[in-house]
């Protein structure tokens, strides 16, 4: 179970994170590379993150596995051919404590970490504390906005509801804001995304980004108690053929076949059915809840499986409560 913490010890965090920050704009004239690993940025050697470098390889149009495994010698021949044939190209190198952690564009707005957390924040209520926050060296950050509002309670499990947000001050990620729900006896959580709408970032203004954090939030809060009723809509329709369903849903939203037969591990495994208090029911009576619980559950604890992966199945099993399909009890089409 996440812990809870408040908006002012996320900042808190978040400075203590962030103390060492310098940003460092240079053009590629005054950019040389080594390795993987190691430039010269206006005549200053410096390391990378590996989280860095990968950045800086998909913002020159090099594949990223290519460089892995490429020697370093090869690296730096690549990297500096490209280099010099766009030398009046401009970046930020985000240095945080001496190493550089990500690279920015320079034509992108200055948000903080602390504009984003407070625009959501006021968008979800006056009460308003935080789950599963985290930020990295990379300034990536990530959080629950949550209120007691949204703490629900059911015969077989407490739930709570927020909206998630992910934020890069660099924006070396796109920016996202949705909304949440977890099933806290078993951490199962479960997102959907605000339908029709294209979160802008180039071209606008920090108050007009800021403004879009608040307005998305304010949205997505308003899809938290509507997913729930979804949830506990679901254990009314059992499901004959529980992998045929299972298959259909992964087809209808793209999920690979190494990723559906993973989940069918996980069907048959005490792990998953220890967080029913009736697990007897996923064999004698199984229901769309069981289901799309499957989808969250896998999303949130398989080890092995991409981040990717475990985003869109906890994203299909909020989407299936949100906006609820009929569907064959035999087969699992829509119906």
């Amino acid at each position: 179970m996440s812990k809870l913490i408040t908006l002012d010890e996320a900042k808190n965090t978040i400075a203590e994170k962030m103390k060492d920050t310098e940003i460092v704009s240079f053009v590629f004239n005054d950019l040389s590379v080594e390795g993987k690993n190691v430039f010269t940025i206006n005549g200053d050697r410096t390391r990378l993150t590996d989280g860095a470098a990968k950045q800086f390889s998909e913002m020159i149009s090099v594949p990223f596995p290519y460089i892995k495994r490429s020697p370093n010698e090869l690296v730096a021949m690549n990297y500096n051919y490209h280099i010099n044939d766009t030398p009046h190209r401009s970046l930020n190198a985000v240095f945080r404590g001496g190493t550089v952690t990500s690279f920015s564009e320079l034509d992108l707005p200055n948000v903080e970490h602390n504009d984003v957390l407070d625009a959501a924040a006021n968008a979800v209520g006056e009460d308003a504390s935080i789950k599963h926050f985290r930020i990295n060296d990379s300034g990536e950050m990530g959080a629950v906005i949550t209120t007691d509002e949204f703490n629900f309670l059911t015969e077989d499990t407490p739930y709570y509801g927020g909206v998630k947000i992910k934020f890069s001050d660099t924006w070396a990620t796109h920016p996202v804001v949705e909304a949440y729900l977890e099933r806290e006896w078993c951490t199962n959580g479960s997102t959907t995304q605000i339908d029709n709408r294209k979160f802008r970032v180039r071209g606008y203004s920090r108050d007009a980004v800021v403004e879009q954090f608040a307005e998305f939030a304010g949205l997505a809060k308003q899809q938290i108690k509507p997913m729930f009723d979804g949830f506990i809509h679901l254990r009314d329709e059992r499901v004959n053929d529980v992998r045929g369903t299972v298959l259909r849903i992964c087809q209808e939203n793209g999920i690979p076949t190494k990723v559906f037969n993973r989940m069918m591990e996980y069907w048959s495994g005490e792990g998953f059915r220890s967080t029913f208090p009736n697990p007897e029911n996923i064999v004698n009576n199984p229901t769309m809840y069981h289901v799309v619980n499957l989808f969250t559950y896998v999303g949130s604890h398989c080890p092995d499986m991409s981040p990717e992966h475990k985003e869109l199945l906890i994203a299909v099993g909020g989407n299936n409560a949100l906006t609820h399909h009929d569907r064959c009890n035999s087969c699992g089409t829509r119906v």
